[in-house]
């Protein structure tokens, strides 16, 4: 075989293997390669193929995005970006423009005339509203219009929009209000000429005022529904209660994701925007944090400095008291996270926190009084100073049942007063649980054994 063969067979296998794996698989392997040849970085990139060239790229961090956007032809994006979705399609958009105003001007006119205007539609809500996420190709239906007609619409629809999934039929009035959501199953049992009003009426399922939200919906209220209803689809309508488009569960999840990875990384101290860009930025990121901490941590060992005396004394205390702080810690880390994740799918506010709050004390409490019997019996075996045990036990009860509690509302003050309880809580909750933990310990040593 010659080598031109051999390179040919191999480059076939390499483009039937990329086809086979996701946009995120893909991204990552780009990454890896921009990061060790950038030139054949490029190559791989210009024989992507128009269907996934832009699903691809929006994986890559914000830096090689960039620069990986800006070689590509204006006529070839246009034509990769004609295969996404409207909400896809807006959004890649927005994110060039980020970088490049021209660029994305200069792409947006070679769209066609009706890309054009789901971008310009979709473009005037905000981010953190529904109207932002919905997409605007849809399967609807007239209450006039026949089963026979709705089929043929199918068809078209699949031909038209092959990559766009056919969940339910949205049946409309003449005034484009939103009538009912069928199942396609629903449709089954009904004769071509049955028309979608007689359907409606005759269909065994129940259709009261079909769910949907607003353009102006928050976010977080959509994910909320998505998760406590287990929607596959859901529509959106305008204040006129008019059907605009609708948002599929492939988006929401990732959001919840996304949402979930920023969490993550804010109450670990570090960046989700910042660990994506570079080196230099998720560094700084860091670096801010461990600043922050290191203030913390002063606040905790002024609080030892009180009781020097006290561990001179009797030098047990140095050994135990990082016990007293580390499981106070673990536990408060606990509650923030519960809160916090609670917070962000709306499911409490500050209003009707109470019984989370008293659940993460009781827990706290529970857990504090098994903990504090284990590591009493242990530093009785140790040190073999039973009044001794008796304290750690004591302390480390008030300090997770104290944990608990700080732990709760930390996150809900901080969101009261318009902050990120992701970012400011482990940063409080770290200074309260060791200082809380400390002092405790330390003032229930120098009462009950000097």
């Amino acid at each position: 075989m010659t080598d031109s063969q051999d390179d040919f067979r191999k480059h076939e296998t390499s483009f039937a293997t990329k086809k086979a794996k996701t946009p995120v698989q893909i991204a990552r392997e780009l990454r890896l390669q921009y990061e060790s040849d950038v030139g054949i970085f490029f190559a791989e990139i210009a024989k992507l193929p128009r269907e996934n060239l832009c699903k691809i790229l929006i994986e890559l961090p914000s830096a090689i995005f960039e620069e990986a956007f800006s070689r590509i032809p204006h006529k070839k994006m246009a034509k990769a970006l004609s295969y996404l979705a409207s909400d896809e399609l807006t959004d890649f958009l927005q994110r060039i423009k980020q970088y490049d105003r021209d660029y994305a001007k200069s792409t947006y006119h070679l769209l066609a005339p009706e890309e054009q205007a789901e971008v310009s539609n979709l473009s005037q809500f905000p981010t953190d509203k529904a109207g932002a996420y919905m997409q605007m190709e849809m399967l609807t239906a007239k209450l006039t219009e026949t089963l026979s007609q709705v089929k043929q619409k199918v068809r078209i629809f699949r031909q038209e929009k092959p990559n766009s999934p056919i969940f339910k039929l949205f049946v409309i009035d003449a005034e484009q209000h939103l009538v009912a959501i069928l199942h396609f199953t629903d449709l089954i049992l009904f004769d071509d000429d049955d028309t979608m009003k007689k359907i409606i009426a005759q269909a065994t399922i129940h259709h009261q005022k079909p769910l949907s939200v607003h353009t102006s919906t928050p976010i977080e209220k959509v994910i909320q529904l998505f998760e406590e209803y287990e929607l596959s689809i859901i529509a959106v309508v305008n204040d006129q209660e008019q059907l605009q488009g609708r948002i599929v569960f492939e988006d929401i999840y990732d959001l919840i994701r996304m949402q979930e990875q920023s969490q993550a990384l804010k109450m670990a101290g570090a960046d989700y925007e910042a660990e994506e860009e570079s080196f230099s930025s998720a560094r700084k990121a860091r670096l801010q944090w461990l600043f922050i901490n290191l203030v913390a941590l002063c606040c905790a060992a002024f609080i030892i400095s009180l009781y020097k005396e006290t561990i001179e004394q009797i030098v047990a205390l140095a050994v135990l008291m990082p016990i007293v702080a580390a499981l106070g810690g673990n536990v408060g880390n606990q509650a923030v996270t519960v809160t916090v994740r609670k917070l962000a799918l709306g499911q409490i506010n500050w209003k009707n926190a109470l019984p989370v709050i008293k659940q993460e004390i009781m827990i706290g409490i529970m857990n504090g009084i098994i903990m504090g019997a284990v590591v009493a019996m242990i530093t009785l075996i140790w040190f073999d100073q039973p009044q001794l045990g008796l304290v750690i036990a004591i302390a480390i009860m008030i300090n997770l049942a104290v944990a608990g509690f700080i732990g709760s509302m930390i996150p809900l003050l901080i969101k009261k007063f318009g902050g990120d309880p992701a970012i400011a809580s482990p940063l409080f909750l770290t200074t309260a649980t060791d200082a809380m933990g400390f002092f405790v310990f330390l003032a229930l040593a120098e009462i009950i054994l000097i």
